[in-house]
């Protein structure tokens, strides 16, 4: 099995071959090797990666992404762009639009909440919505797919669609798809902050480390409940108190948020951004 984010050599980046450590597919892989290099004399992935390779080196560290993607949508003549976007970053989405419209290009935008569905379809409770007792429409990024399908986009950008939105509009996408930014609304949309700000982030990542006896499921007991409304006589729980309610029921700090959602208690004073 490939363990290449543990290789320390990466011998295959400066071609020092000798270099190569054991587990590396490389050693034995002649075949497989020489069958992926077939893949790329087909004409429509010849096209990508040989247009890639082009600005990947003039706009090496000139280019912001934005940029190159305009770029590289004009040497490999994709000229119909469709926009897949979160409603949540519908004023960005709305700028990349006409950003990429003055640069030539046909675009054909679609939100994720097109269709407006209830969310109750995927069978989420009303706990487990981001504002309990209120209408929200599940994130459709198939029909978003299949809009720009229709639209016949040469190419389709990602902005900002969920962790899991994203892989089925990947799946269900007919055209390539590149992506512009992903979600992360506690960095600025900027995940890579969290393995960059490694020693503040490091609690917060290890939180999610699997425990020894994970739990069944979300089910939020009527004990759990009864609890956290009980330590929140005013309808409001700081974050440590919550994170101690945790700890005390020994149940996950989501199990809690959860619990809170339901209960319609606010937690204040998160510092952490677990709730």
């Amino acid at each position: 099995m490939s363990n290449c984010a543990n290789c320390g050599q990466f011998a295959c980046w400066d071609g020092r071959l000798e270099k190569i450590p054991a587990h590396c597919p490389m050693h034995d892989r002649k075949e497989f090797y020489e069958e992926t290099l077939q893949e790329y004399e087909k004409e429509e992935i010849k096209n990508i990666s040989y247009n890639s390779a082009l600005v990947e080196g003039e706009g090496h560290s000139a280019w912001t992404r934005m940029e190159e993607i305009i770029e590289f949508c004009k040497r490999a003549g994709f000229h119909n762009l469709g926009l897949a976007f979160c409603v949540g970053l519908r004023k960005e989405a709305h700028k990349v639009s006409r950003i990429l419209q003055d640069a030539g290009f046909k675009v054909c935008s679609v939100a994720c909440k097109t269709g407006a569905e209830a969310k109750e379809i995927l069978g989420l409770k009303e706990y487990q919505k981001v504002r309990p007792g209120q209408f929200e429409a599940m994130c459709n990024p198939i029909a978003q797919a299949g809009l720009l399908k229709e639209a016949e986009t040469d190419l389709n950008i990602l902005l900002g669609l969920c962790v899991g939105h994203d892989t089925l509009f990947i799946r269900y996408s007919s055209a390539p798809v590149t992506v512009l930014a992903v979600k992360d609304r506690v960095l600025a949309h900027n995940p890579l902050g969290a393995i960059y700000a490694e020693n503040y982030f490091a609690g917060k990542l290890a939180g999610h480390k699997k425990s020894d006896k994970e739990e069944a499921s979300d089910e939020i007991s009527q004990k759990i409940l009864d609890v956290v409304k009980k330590s929140a006589g005013n309808g409001i729980l700081t974050c440590a108190q919550a994170r101690q309610l945790a700890e005390k029921l020994k149940v996950s700090q989501r199990t809690v948020g959860n619990a809170c959602n339901s209960l319609k208690i606010k937690v204040r004073q998160c510092d952490l951004g677990c709730f």
